[in-house]
């Protein structure tokens, strides 16, 4: 009986030494780091910090937020896998939805949600107020319902003016000063600009007023 005590406590310790040593050596180290393609996160930036790390005593939660503190990320999971001596890094980034010019003059990619992604170069929307690391809701609404207009309509109106939301000002090379309203039913508007466009009937006119109800005021060139 002492016997078979003094066995299974040699085991015992046995074990505890092994697993502190694996623990707590220098053996057990992270070998590969897997990051899921990323626009924005550099997977250089990861792997600098996770290679060579014991895996087993790996600490994540901190570099996930870091991540996760850029407001391009959506989310971020970090996990590592012991016996593959690997950690993977899934990271989910937000996807550019249309196109905005700030108040500054930067033309930037934004997200359904209005967060700043990217530099843009076909911004029509313009006089857009930045609010942090993103606009409002109602630059997503204007710049979607310009980017739902025809091409050819679209592409004579150079810049869609939201500096002030209650009423929206399109203008271009060769062709009338629209005043569409506010943001709201710009949507709306935009059809009748387009259908009025399609039709010719805007010829020789200096300005379009779109924003008295469903009644269209056309003033001619002088």
């Amino acid at each position: 009986m002492i016997r078979a005590v003094r066995v299974g406590c040699l085991a015992g310790a046995l074990l505890i030494f092994a697993f502190a040593a694996i623990r707590w050596g220098e053996w057990w180290r992270v070998e590969e780091v897997w990051v899921s393609p990323a626009r924005y996160v550099a997977p250089e930036q990861l792997t600098g910090i996770l290679l060579g790390a014991n895996v087993l005593r790996l600490q994540t939660g901190g570099l996930r937020d870091q991540i996760a503190r850029d407001p391009r990320v959506a989310a971020v999971s970090i996990r590592p896998r012991p016996l593959l001596k690997r950690v993977d890094v899934v990271i989910k980034e937000r996807e550019p939805a249309v196109q905005v010019r700030l108040e500054s003059g930067q033309a930037v990619w934004v997200d359904p949600e209005g967060v700043i992604l990217e530099p843009a170069t076909e911004a029509r929307v313009v006089g857009v107020r930045r609010e942090g690391p993103r606009v409002g809701p109602e630059a997503v609404q204007a710049a979607q319902a310009v980017a739902g207009l025809a091409p050819a309509v679209r592409e004579r109106f150079s810049t869609f003016d939201i500096s002030d939301p209650t009423s929206v000002v399109a203008r271009g090379e060769g062709v009338p000063t629209v005043f569409l309203g506010e943001i709201g039913p710009l949507g709306d508007r935009l059809a009748i600009l387009a259908a009025l466009w399609e039709r010719g009937l805007l010829e020789g006119y200096a300005t379009v007023d779109l924003r008295v109800g469903d009644e269209v005021v056309l003033k001619r060139k002088r």
